[in-house]
């Protein structure tokens, strides 16, 4: 029973890595023609061209390849890149396949280079790390905690008249509105979009980790409290379901790391597989909150950047490339940016803020298959970075504490992630702080005093 597990279910198990993503991308094919194509097509730039036999073979061939040189979750790049893989690789090399107007050459030539950088970034782990690049002298933990609880009263202060709450899932229409309005309120560039980036993507998940740790639950309530006033504002999905998240994996992935370490490719892919399945079943219900629930999981969740890829695919046969002026700081010098409104809001021509993961918002959008080429080098520089920075913390913390950043690198662009994102600001407290340090030199504080105080009664 041991030897079949291994073999189904472990990263160093071919038959495992290959019979997750074959069975996953064949579903993925099935519910992108059958449900995404078939009920959404009417928006536009929703495509379903039936793969020829050749195609359909490369396709294959090139949805599984990075992945045979996977091996477990070793580092924080391992980690990302497998979310990344499964969520942004695998629905962009199908995208390249099924959307109408792209020619084979550039068919072949996007599936290539992102088949090849993500077979680096499996192997990223093996480069030696840059060590020792902590800054000192270390940062109390008591500060970060002063500074977020200073950050949290500015946004509520700013914000208060923005406050509302909605059920996300029989409210959607009054949710997405609250959105628009709440986004409007502020300008693109104000500095409290950046704190509410900050809060939620470095101060909060990283106080949220070590007060589960050491176990220190009220603080860890307060913080939870702290998402859901954030969510309050911002009405992103994405903000509601986070702290819960981070919970759940928190626990999950202490109870066994290293078996999670070994066979999370495998939970991911087959809870995936099973649940999409059942939510395909359930799909033509005609219940609201059924409906909704389906629609957020398989068009927003599995299946968005395969959408998104097709819009910005025929956006940009279309329209200029933006090469990189739509960076705040590059357009800052160069005023070349081609468009009069955000480079979400004009690849959806104003219909909605179509943001997305950076190989299509630096890649596709910046320069076309250059631009692809240019920001998976800045991603790998990036990834190793990381994986520098962090060596000390013990992986299981580091894990959780980065799924703020995961999905923002799902969602949004390298440079977004850096700077409304937190990553930069989490990577700031990664290379100040050690709660860890800090919690075993309190211990030792009082284990010396204990002593002093034994030694004198004595």
């Amino acid at each position: 029973m041991r030897k079949i597990m291994h073999i189904l279910l472990d990263a160093d198990s071919l038959t495992s890595k290959i019979s997750c993503v074959l069975c996953y991308i064949l579903l993925y094919d099935y519910i992108y023609e059958e449900y995404i194509y078939e009920l959404f097509e009417y928006m536009g730039n929703i495509d379903y061209i039936h793969m020829s036999v050749i195609n359909r073979i490369s396709w294959i061939i090139l949805s599984i390849i990075p992945f045979t040189l996977y091996h477990r979750i070793n580092e924080i790049s391992t980690f990302l890149c497998l979310f990344i893989y499964i969520l942004v690789y695998i629905p962009l090399i199908h995208a390249f396949f099924i959307t109408e107007g792209l020619s084979t050459i550039e068919t072949y030539c996007y599936s290539f280079a992102l088949c090849g950088f993500l077979t680096i970034y499996f192997q990223i782990h093996r480069i030696p790390l840059l060590k020792g690049m902590q800054l000192s002298p270390i940062c109390p933990l008591y500060v970060v905690e002063i500074i977020t609880l200073a950050l949290t009263i500015a946004f509520l202060i700013s914000r208060a008249n923005s406050m509302h709450f909605v059920n996300i899932f029989t409210q959607a229409d009054l949710l997405y509105s609250l959105r628009a309005e709440n986004a409007e309120k502020v300008e693109e560039r104000s500095l409290i979009l950046y704190v509410q980036g900050w809060l939620s993507g470095a101060f909060y998940p990283f106080l949220l980790v070590w007060y589960l740790k050491y176990k220190s639950y009220i603080k860890a309530s307060l913080i939870l409290l702290g998402f859901f006033l954030l969510f309050m504002v911002d009405m992103q999905k994405s903000t509601f379901f986070i702290p819960f998240i981070i919970v759940v994996f928190f626990y999950f992935i202490r109870w066994k790391e290293q078996t999670i370490c070994n066979r999370l490719h495998s939970f991911v892919f087959w809870g995936i597989i099973v649940f999409s399945s059942l939510l395909m079943v359930v799909s033509d219900s005609d219940n609201k909150v059924l409906f909704a629930i389906v629609a957020i999981v398989l068009l927003r969740t599995v299946c968005v950047t395969g959408w998104l890829a097709q819009m910005y695919l025929h956006f940009f046969q279309e329209n200029p490339y933006t090469y990189y002026t739509h960076i705040n700081v590059v357009n800052a010098i160069t005023n070349a940016y081609p468009y009069d409104v955000p480079l979400g809001m004009a690849v959806a021509y104003n219909s909605q803020n179509a943001n997305a993961t950076f190989f299509l918002t630096e890649g596709i959008a910046s320069w076309g298959i250059i631009g692809v080429i240019i920001t998976g080098f800045i991603f790998l520089a990036l990834l190793y970075f990381i994986n520098s920075i962090t060596y000390r913390y013990q992986k299981s913390d580091i894990f959780v504490i980065f799924i703020p950043t995961l999905i923002s690198m799902l969602n949004a662009s390298i440079f977004s992630t850096l700077l409304t994102g937190g990553l930069f600001i989490l990577i700031f407290l990664f290379a100040c702080c050690d709660p860890m340090a800090e919690k075993e030199d309190n211990n030792s504080i009082k284990e010396n005093a204990s002593k002093t105080i034994i030694n004198t009664t004595n």
